[in-house]
């Protein structure tokens, strides 16, 4: 039987405050997307696709409609694109799915082309800092979700997301900027951070399910490519917003590149 293709991307942050150019940023992922579902079998899109995700009870975020437009013309030709939910993008109640879209909200152990692999978007794995664990909570807590989609007015509740959105991602790229000279595995890895817990956790989670071929995830906005000791190949996805960093698995395995 032929093998199959699939593409993957992560962390677009489509709409953000922080791009000069939203108009060109949103071109560029669509132009992705055309090639991505022109070449694959299945399209995988890892989370903080947007930079701001929620479906109020009778709105959505604006700036987003020639984005779901594509994603929806893709999925009515039958092409399969799954929706794995970010710490920006997890707060969908059927909107996205009835464009067509897959959804995935936690860690899912998948088979593609016999493969055994682990998907999720990263935030949250491994996280041991109380205040982190707390916000995390309270964002995934079914209460405080209908509270904040059904008594907040939308205008209010957009405002504050994009603008929390925006302050999150300064913070990240700030500290990625700071680690930029820090290439090594160890350095990168060693502190009491969200790289050093998520990819702890990936590593345990390969110890303990050696069985597992791929664990790909995105969320730290840096590219990784590592094979643990059991064979099981961890993938952290680039960003798309400055190196524009996907993904392809195909029957040579899987592959990274940077989108031109």
């Amino acid at each position: 039987t032929r093998m199959k293709k699939y593409y993957f991307v992560g962390d677009a942050h489509l709409g953000s405050l922080l791009f000069k150019d939203k108009e060109e940023h949103d071109n560029r992922f669509i132009s992705w997307l055309d090639m991505a579902c022109a070449d694959s079998d299945e399209v995988f899109l890892m989370g903080d696709i947007f930079d701001f995700w929620f479906e109020f009870a009778h709105s959505i975020p604006p700036g987003y409609d020639k984005i779901l437009a594509a994603l929806k013309e893709k999925c009515s030709t039958g092409k399969k694109i799954h929706f794995v939910c970010g710490n920006h993008d997890q707060w969908t109640y059927g909107y996205l799915s009835n464009l067509g879209l897959i959804i995935h909200r936690k860690p899912e152990v998948i088979t593609l082309n016999g493969k055994k692999i682990l998907i999720a978007h990263g935030h949250g794995l491994g996280e041991k800092r109380k205040a982190t664990l707390i916000i995390n909570k309270i964002f995934e807590n079914s209460v405080c979700q209908w509270l904040f989609r059904h008594l907040i007015p939308p205008k209010i509740g957009i405002a504050f997301g994009i603008k929390w959105s925006a302050d999150n991602r300064k913070k990240h790229d700030k500290k990625a900027k700071n680690n930029e000279g820090e290439n090594t595995f160890i350095d990168y890895y060693s502190n009491n951070t969200e790289e050093s817990f998520q990819m702890t956790w990936a590593m345990d989670y390969a110890r303990q399910h050696p069985d597992t071929d791929y664990i790909i995830m995105a969320h730290l906005h840096r590219e990784e490519n590592r094979l643990t000791g059991n064979g099981t190949q961890i993938i952290i996805l680039d960003e798309f917003y400055n190196r524009y960093g996907y993904g392809v698995l195909d029957e040579s395995g899987m592959s990274l590149y940077n989108f031109e």
